[in-house]
């Protein structure tokens, strides 16, 4: 069971966009997935909401994402990425310690609610994301479902990388993403969930509906 993930949510230059494209299919996601402790990849883009593009990580755990091996990949980027980096825009990136999970399968969309808590100390919405996940696979609304809240580990802080990105990222956020197996079930399962999380505390909520374009594995 993995209990870390990298979340990025990103948009991309218009004139950058294949190139953007062909570089986390041909090169990115298989770079990520190959420093160790990194379970998985995936890549989506938006059928509705913002950014258009979202990508992410399962991982061993949070701490993967403070290894030296992980912050050298940060540090000697490719030129391939040195290429796409700059064209970045509407950053938000997460490095998170999963609260719950539920459910094994893959689906091919996905649904994140995105938002920052009134209050960490909030017992009503921290409990309300511990059992969550649990709730929508069991009712069968969700292929898999899991939350998680930021954290601080992140040795690519200051790298290379993230200096070629030439916007400032928003900033890191909580949330529940949610995996189906179709576009409508997505609409579905997450129905009212926003209103239910702004009601217990979570603040602003943004919902996207995302597209799953690739899966990677390490080899």
């Amino acid at each position: 069971m993995s209990n870390g993930l990298l979340l990025i949510w990103t948009d991309i230059t218009p004139e950058a966009e294949i190139d953007f494209n062909n570089w986390y299919e041909q090169q990115h996601l298989e770079e990520r997935v190959g420093v160790r402790g990194f379970l998985n990849g995936r890549r989506y883009q938006a059928l509705d909401g913002r950014p258009k593009y979202l990508a992410w990580y399962e991982t061993d755990s949070p701490e993967v994402l403070g290894s030296a091996e992980y912050g050298e990949r940060q540090a000697n980027p490719t030129e391939w990425t040195r290429r796409i980096m700059p064209c970045f825009r509407n950053v938000t990136r997460v490095t998170a310690r999963q609260i719950s999970k539920a459910g094994t399968g893959i689906g091919g969309w996905c649904t994140t609610h995105r938002f920052k808590p009134n209050s960490v100390a909030n017992e009503a919405l921290t409990s309300w994301l511990e059992n969550a996940p649990h709730s929508l696979v069991d009712e069968g609304k969700a292929i898999s479902a899991q939350t998680w809240h930021p954290t601080s580990i992140d040795s690519a802080k200051g790298t290379t990388e993230a200096q070629l990105r030439k916007t400032e990222e928003n900033p890191p956020v909580w949330g529940l993403l949610v995996e189906t197996g179709s576009y409508e079930a997505a609409q579905k399962s997450t129905f009212g969930i926003a209103e239910l999380i702004g009601s217990l505390g979570g603040g602003e909520i943004e919902t996207g509906h995302y597209r799953l374009g690739l899966l990677r594995l390490p080899r």
